[in-house]
C-alpha cells in the first residue's frame, strides 16, 4: 500500500490507566517526568523473547512504552502484561525508562520520532551486516494506531519488518482486509471478553495469540496450536493458527479469564474452573476439572502498589540527587 499523502496532523491521544503498580504516571505529569528523570537515552530495546529471534535469523528490537496508557481495548490483561511483569521489567531502572519514553512521546512528539527514525535505520544497518531480517515491534506493552499517526516509519524503513499483537477489532480487520503496509503484520490477542472476536478472526485467516496454563493443547476452538513461546517473530507463523502463550509471572494466578486452562489430562476442550485462591503475601489459587477432577494449583507474589506519597517522596529524593549530581560534574 502507498503511503498516504497530506496526511492529518495526529489528533491528541487519550490515556487510558495503566497496570503498572510503579509508574510514575498517575502522580507526576509527562513534563515533570521528563524534569525528573530527563530524556530516554534509547527507544528500542531488546528481550529474552526478541532474543530467540535469531533462531530464525531475525534480529528484533522492541518500543516498551508505559504499559496501558495506549491500550483502549485492555481487560484483565493489565494486571498481569509482560511488559511490567516479567524478567527485569519491574525493576526500577526500566520503569523509569519506560516512563521517559512515554512522557517524551507526549510532550515532544516531533523530537520522539526523529530519534525512532534514526535508531530504525541503525538497526537495519546492524541486521544488514549481520545477515538478519531485520524486524521491529512498536507496541511493547501499548496498542498505538502508528499506522494511522506516524505511518511514514514503515515507508521509510522497507527492508524492516514491523510486528505486533492488537486487542483493536477494527484495527485487525484492516489488516486482514489489506489497508495495512505491507511490512506491517498483525496479530490478535484474545482476552477475557473477546473471545468471539477472535474466532472471527481466525476465520478470516487471521492468527490469535492466546495465553495458556499449564500445558500448550494441540488445538483449540478448532484451530492448531503452535508454541509461540519459541521466538517471538509473528510474522512467520502459518495463517489461520492460534499462537499459544504460556502464563508467565502473575498471569498463572490470572482469576479474571485473560488465562485459559485447558485439562491436560482430557486434551477435549475442557477447562479449569476456579475452586479456591486466598491471598496473603502471595496469591494462592486451585483450579480444578469438573470432569477428570484434575487439580491445579498456583502460587505468586501479590503485586504492591507503593503509597502514593512515598512514591512522591522517592522522586523528590531523585531530583534532589540529581541536583547534587549536576553541580559536582560543573
Amino acid at each position: 500500500m502507498q503511503p498516504a499523502t497530506n496526511q492529518a496532523k495526529p489528533s491528541r491521544l487519550a490515556l487510558f490507566p495503566s497496570g503498572d503498580p510503579n509508574t510514575a504516571f498517575g502522580h507526576l505529569s509527562p513534563a515533570e517526568i521528563l524534569k525528573t528523570y530527563g530524556h530516554p537515552r534509547y527507544l528500542l530495546s531488546s528481550s529474552a523473547k526478541a532474543k530467540k529471534c535469531l533462531l530464525v535469523r531475525v534480529l528484533t528490537r522492541i518500543l516498551y512504552l508505559t504499559s496501558g496508557l495506549f491500550c483502549s481495548h485492555a481487560d484483565s490483561c493489565l494486571y498481569s502484561c509482560l511488559a511490567h511483569t516479567s524478567g527485569r521489567m519491574p525493576m526500577a531502572d526500566c520503569v523509569r525508562t519506560r516512563d521517559q519514553r512515554t512522557a517524551l512521546y507526549l510532550e515532544s512528539p516531533e523530537l520522539f520520532i526523529k530519534r525512532l527514525h534514526a535508531e530504525i535505520a541503525l538497526h537495519e544497518v546492524e541486521a544488514n551486516r549481520r545477515g538478519l531480517q531485520s524486524a521491529v515491534r512498536l507496541n511493547g506493552g501499548s496498542d498505538l494506531l502508528w499506522e494511522r499517526r506516524h505511518r511514514e516509519l514503515f515507508f521509510a524503513a522497507p527492508d524492516t519488518q514491523f510486528f505486533d499483537y492488537t486487542k483493536i477489532p477494527v484495527r485487525m480487520n484492516r489488516f486482514l482486509a489489506g489497508e495495512m503496509p505491507d511490512n506491517y503484520h498483525l496479530t490478535f490477542s484474545a482476552g477475557d471478553a473477546n473471545h468471539d472476536q477472535a474466532k472471527r478472526v481466525l476465520d478470516k485467516g487471521g492468527n490469535v495469540a492466546v495465553v495458556f496454563w499449564p500445558e500448550l493443547p494441540i488445538n483449540w476452538w478448532g484451530f492448531p496450536v503452535l508454541d509461540g513461546d519459541t521466538h517471538d517473530a509473528r510474522f512467520l507463523d502459518p495463517a489461520g493458527s492460534i499462537v499459544g502463550l504460556r502464563a508467565k509471572g502473575v498471569a498463572r494466578v490470572d482469576l479474571a479469564g485473560f488465562v485459559v486452562r485447558p485439562c491436560p489430562e482430557c486434551n477435549d476442550g475442557s477447562e479449569l474452573v476456579l475452586e479456591s485462591m486466598h491471598e496473603d503475601t502471595h496469591r494462592h489459587t486451585c483450579h480444578r476439572c469438573r470432569r477428570c477432577r484434575y487439580q491445579l494449583r498456583s502460587r505468586w507474589m501479590a503485586p504492591r502498589r507503593r503509597h502514593k506519597d512515598q512514591l512522591v517522596q522517592s522522586k523528590r529524593r531523585e531530583v534532589v540527587v540529581a541536583q547534587c549530581s549536576n553541580a559536582k560534574a560543573a
